[in-house]
């Protein structure tokens, strides 16, 4: 009787502790899926916040770029006087072209070839108010001149040259370029007609007659 109440108690054992198991602790398969899935969602949400800041730092580069190309720089809107001139315009340029030549050594004559007094006087100051400082005045050979002549050494400096030409034309009606014959000067000028001015009539000497004494008859004495 005593082998029949063992066995029949040991069954009752057996079947009691699986229960127990199945309800009071997880496999450690579940534990590895659990903490695998948190891992691969902190990973994805590190990726986007990567992605959203570099759209984010892409967006902000363009828009910077667009302003510069839309607003230019001030340097860029800046205008070189010589793009402001117009053609034909009375505009001075900033600095002379004969600025760098030192015109207190360029030598002149200044010949005055009208006859009309002062005129070479006229051209002295008008060069001297062009810092030509240099110069002398003289009457010409001819004094019956209308067009006015300037010639110039091969020393004078283009940039002088086209600065007197230009004078020249601007005061006289006619200029002409003659080669220079004299050493003892860089530029020799003779002065012609002025703009709207005349030639200086020339006085020719009128012949005078003098009287001369009729021979008066002597009278004879009648015997």
């Amino acid at each position: 009787m005593e082998e029949e109440q063992i066995q029949s108690q040991a069954p009752v054992q057996e079947t009691s502790q699986p229960q127990d198991n199945r309800v009071s602790f997880p496999t450690v398969g579940e534990q590895k899926k659990s903490g695998g899935a948190k891992t691969l969602l902190i990973i994805g949400i590190l990726v986007l916040v990567g992605v959203l800041g570099y759209v984010i730092y892409r967006s902000a580069v363009n828009g910077d770029k667009e302003e510069n190309v839309s607003n230019p720089s001030s340097y860029e809107n800046m205008v070189t006087p010589a793009e402001e001139a117009t053609p034909g315009s009375s505009a001075s340029p900033t600095s002379s072209p004969s600025a760098s030549v030192d015109k207190s050594k360029i030598k002149i004559q200044v010949q005055n070839g009208t006859g009309i007094t002062g005129e070479a006087a006229y051209l002295q100051t008008l060069l001297k108010g062009l810092d030509y400082t240099n110069v002398t005045v003289g009457n010409s050979a001819t004094q019956d001149e209308t067009e006015t002549q300037v010639s110039f050494s091969s020393s004078v400096p283009a940039s002088v040259v086209t600065e007197i030409t230009t004078k020249l034309n601007s005061t006289y009606q006619t200029v002409t370029k003659t080669s220079l014959v004299s050493t003892a000067y860089d530029i020799v000028i003779i002065t012609g007609l002025r703009k709207g001015a005349t030639a200086k009539p020339s006085v020719s000497p009128t012949a005078t007659s003098k009287a001369t004494p009729s021979a008066s008859p002597i009278a004879t004495p009648v015997n």
